[in-house]
């Protein structure tokens, strides 16, 4: 007799991922955690959930969790910084690294339809009835 082994994810919800193994701050570990329980919750009430999104929703939470963090450090000293050798205005780090995280997170929601205005480009358009006109006397000659 073989054994039945049970795998997570079978009823079509990915597992959530260990965030002690990518996040030091328990306030960033909270943080992935709601990011993703609202993720899944979106995905599942517009019916395009699945197992094979786990990964591109792990990313899509560290990217998220990246921009708040990104986000607090510019907010500290500003995206524009003096350069520590010369004292020339230069783009703060955390600039340049939020605005990535930006990006790779619109990439993201964009590919998992996560906006509505993603989510319905795959739905079926309903057409409207044809409008009868001339009063229904005259007859359909083309």
């Amino acid at each position: 007799m073989t054994n039945v082994v049970e795998l997570d994810g079978g009823d079509g919800i990915p597992p959530e991922p260990n965030w002690r193994s990518i996040f030091g701050r328990a306030a960033d570990r909270e943080a992935a955690s709601a990011y993703w329980k609202g993720i899944i919750s979106e995905l599942r009430s517009a019916e395009k959930l699945a197992v094979a999104n786990e990964h591109s929703i792990k990313r899509l939470v560290v990217a998220y969790i990246t921009y708040d963090i990104s986000a607090r450090e510019v907010l500290k000293s500003g995206p524009v910084i003096k350069a520590k050798k010369t004292g020339v205005p230069t783009y703060n780090p955390w600039w340049t690294t939020m605005s990535n995280a930006d990006s790779q997170a619109a990439a993201l929601e964009k590919s998992l339809c996560i906006s509505p205005r993603d989510r319905g480009a795959g739905a079926k358009v309903e057409r409207k009835a044809r409008r009868q006109t001339g009063g229904g006397y005259l007859k359909n000659r083309g």
